[in-house]
């Protein structure tokens, strides 16, 4: 695998990925409960204190979408990455995915700072 395009790809995704997140949270969404599903059972408890109780279930039809979208997506993603790269078996392209994949765990909560930020939270 050539070492240059995966670091490329690192930059690259993590752009993607951060655009993604804002372009996500414009306009009506910005302050919406619309993504009240991605957080842990107990915020959400503490949320529907203030606000009016929606699904938020596993198995509602927002879930599913949003999730379904989001696997098929990034997994399209993350298949073109790993060709790109010249992954030639299935080991490599799983490596680099679980590397690229990790390397947004890593910047997943850096996002969130500049979400939140703008978000004035």
């Amino acid at each position: 695998m050539k070492w240059w395009i995966i670091l490329i790809e690192m930059a690259a995704f993590a752009g993607i990925f951060t655009i993604e997140i804002f372009v996500y949270y414009r306009g009506d969404r910005k302050y919406s409960a619309a993504s009240i599903h991605n957080y842990p059972p107990e915020i959400q408890e503490e949320y529907f204190k203030t606000h009016e109780r929606m699904d938020v279930s596993y198995a509602s039809k927002n879930v599913i979408l949003t999730k379904g979208f989001g696997i098929l997506l990034f997994t399209v993603i993350l298949f073109v990455c790993s060709i790109i790269a010249g992954a030639r078996t299935f080991r490599e392209g799983f490596f680099l995915a679980f590397g690229l994949m990790a390397w947004i765990g890593y910047c997943l909560p850096i996002c969130r700072c500049f979400v939140l930020r703008e978000r004035n939270i």
